[in-house]
């Protein structure tokens, strides 16, 4: 029931994910035998029914309602903001923001560690599907994914950026085998 739940607007399919014939909106698709868009949506990882409508842009608002009372308006927020992002053009979608921090050299994987048709920077790899070099972080526990690229080293760059970011510079001098001190100028 989504009495009293505030008006929301539809959240777009991200950039690629919309096949021909289906809803350009997440959590909506249309069934022919009804002649009506149904919105759903997954709780608890059960599929939860939100209803028929007649146009598509109504049953994506109700969508929307859904998450933003089951999910709260932080999931509202951030599936909007991948959609943004993925719908503005940005090369490199990111999931993490790396705006605001410095340049950095990649970080070379040791000598022996680097496998064949393997990347030779640490937390970067190809992503066959798409053909791309991937960088990809661990944060807490949980793999995060900076960026998808044409060429190895911008993803080891950005992977870099990702260290000192979210790990500190001490992080990043370790993973280059460098020790790191400050030397006081003054």
């Amino acid at each position: 029931d989504l009495t009293g739940i505030p008006p929301q607007s539809p959240i777009p399919k991200s950039k690629g994910r919309i096949k021909e014939g289906s809803s350009k909106y997440t959590g909506v698709s249309f069934k022919k035998k009804l002649s009506k868009w149904l919105a759903k949506i997954r709780i608890d990882g059960k599929q939860r029914y939100i209803g028929a409508y007649e146009n598509e842009e109504a049953a994506a608002a109700d969508y929307a309602r859904a998450v933003f009372k089951y999910k709260g308006q932080g999931a509202l927020d951030k599936a909007r903001e991948r959609r943004t992002r993925d719908k503005s053009g940005e090369g490199n979608s990111f999931i993490i923001d790396l705006s605001g921090v410095p340049l950095q050299s990649p970080i070379p994987k040791s000598a022996g560690h680097i496998k064949e048709g393997a990347s030779k920077y640490t937390g970067v790899s190809f992503n066959k599907p798409k053909k791309k070099w991937q960088a990809q972080i661990e944060i807490e526990g949980k793999t995060r994914r900076i960026g998808h690229y044409e060429n190895e080293e911008e993803a080891g760059s950005d992977y870099a950026r990702a260290v000192v970011k979210y790990k500190g510079q001490e992080a990043l001098d370790r993973a280059r085998g460098q020790d790191s001190f400050i030397i006081d100028l003054s």
